[in-house]
């Protein structure tokens, strides 16, 4: 449970605790989804403020567009307050 527990650590950006990793486990099992897709749902999104709708996303230090962040997670919601 070891690796799991830190997937999702990562996903969620806080520590699930163990009743956590094992309701998000049913519900992929049920669902046949990603994890990733149904971690994001209990993960509180990222907030951005940017000085324009166009500005880069500054993401665990690296600066990336809008598009490449939806590109690379796929799953992922966040907040854009400009």
């Amino acid at each position: 449970m070891g690796r799991i527990k830190k997937t999702l650590t990562e996903l969620l950006s806080y520590e699930p605790s163990r009743e956590q990793i094992v309701m998000i486990l049913k519900e992929v099992k049920e669902t046949g989804k990603s994890i990733e897709e149904i971690a994001d749902r209990y993960s509180l999104p990222p907030i951005f403020i940017l000085e324009s709708k166009d500005s880069l996303l500054d993401y665990n230090g690296e600066m990336i567009s809008q598009e490449d962040f939806k590109r690379r997670f796929p799953f992922r919601r966040f907040v854009v307050i400009t």
